[in-house]
């Protein structure tokens, strides 16, 4: 029984060995190449450099045309001189440069700008080289000095030197009065600055200790070299706080100068007080709105016009200059004057004063007293008393 039990055991080992010798060997897979460093460069029809790519390491796969790499540094040119600097922490190279796809954080800055340069940043980019094209689709961000532009998806034309930011794009301004306007699309031009935002167009400007002003218009024009913002109109401006509107065609931002403006017929309302114009500026850095032309203010029971008007809203100081006339339903009375000056309450309701060292004329009418008859001495025939001009 222990000798039959042996056999068995041979038996089984000889028909291991000879299945294991039956069987093919197969071939182990291909391991991949590494280099110590990475270096591609192209040129263009005449011969000047389009773009290099460098890496420290790289695994190179021959069967999938594959080169995974680290530490990914690249210039991109125009024109033969270096426009683009760029690097990335890790990166893929698909079909010997037909794709590269940098992966992790991925940082690219213009090379012409000086001390404050446009950078770019994503997680994710896709290059191809041949059409001179980066897709950033990661947290895409654009900043330039204190300009920061937001995106779910970007590209990066290369060649028109463009950059196309898409879903639900902001633009950030951080400072003394920051501000923040979402757009439906923007197109930006680093080189030159301009920038066009496609709207609707919604903006906040926040405020120190105070609700924040809310701003729409349907498309805007930026330059950001200059840092100018020109809204398209209809614009509208809201001011919770003082209960206040502003309407105009056209406004322009300025944003070192923090200056608001427009040349064109506005309307604002605060409180019971209705301003319309021909020409505004709103100087937030010392609390002055200017209108300078064809100002008419108007509340209940006053209506004052003028060629220009000032108001402080700090103070509350109001100031109208050059051929004022003010109107009050109260006694008809009628006021002429070359400058004119008032205070504005919290309601916004004006009360004016005096014209300061200039000349003041007021024409009103005061009811008659109610007496038991006529008069004996006055003259028959009079009914009514004429107005007293001061």
């Amino acid at each position: 029984m222990r000798r039959f039990g042996a056999a068995l055991l041979s038996l089984a080992l000889l028909l291991q060995a000879a299945g294991c010798r039956s069987r093919p060997r197969e071939p182990e897979a291909a391991q991949p190449f590494v280099f110590r460093s990475l270096n591609l460069r192209q040129q263009d029809a005449q011969g000047r450099p389009l773009w290099e790519l460098t890496s420290p390491e790289t695994r190179y796969d021959l069967s999938r045309r594959v080169a995974q790499s680290r530490d990914l540094k690249g210039v991109l040119y125009s024109n033969g001189k270096p426009a683009y600097r760029f690097t990335a922490a890790n990166g893929v190279v698909l079909n010997d440069g037909e794709v590269v796809q940098l992966e992790g954080a991925t940082r690219l800055q213009r090379l012409e700008d000086g001390a404050e340069p446009l950078v770019i940043t994503a997680q994710r980019v896709r290059w191809y080289p041949a059409r001179e094209l980066m897709e950033l689709d990661r947290n895409p961000v654009a900043t330039q000095a204190d300009l920061r532009l937001t995106s779910q998806r970007a590209r990066f034309l290369i060649d028109a030197d463009r950059l196309e930011l898409r879903g639900a794009p902001t633009l950030v301004r951080s400072g003394p009065d920051p501000l923040r306007l979402a757009m439906e699309g923007v197109d930006w031009l680093p080189r030159t600055g301009s920038l066009q935002g496609r709207g609707p167009v919604r903006g906040e400007r926040q405020l120190p200790d105070r609700a924040p002003q809310r701003l729409t218009a349907p498309s805007l024009t930026a330059d950001t070299r200059r840092q100018t913002i020109d809204l398209q109109g209809p614009v509208r401006v809201d001011d919770p706080d003082r209960n206040g509107t502003l309407t105009a065609r056209d406004v322009r931002i300025d944003l070192p100068r923090r200056l608001l403006s427009t040349d064109s017929p506005f309307e604002a309302q605060m409180g019971e007080a209705r301003l319309v114009g021909d020409q505004l500026s709103i100087d937030f850095g010392t609390s002055l709105a200017v209108v300078g032309s064809g100002c008419q203010l108007s509340q209940p029971g006053d209506r004052l016009t003028a060629q220009r008007c000032q108001w402080n809203w700090d103070s509350g100081a109001l100031e109208a200059s050059g051929g004022v006339v003010l109107r009050r339903e109260a006694n008809k009375q009628l006021t002429r004057a070359d400058r004119l000056t008032g205070k504005v309450a919290e309601n916004g309701f004006v009360r004016f004063g005096g014209g300061g060292s200039g000349r003041v004329r007021t024409q009103l009418q005061v009811p008659r007293a109610p007496s038991l008859g006529p008069d004996p001495a006055a003259p028959r025939g009079e009914r009514k008393r004429p107005p007293i001009a001061l």
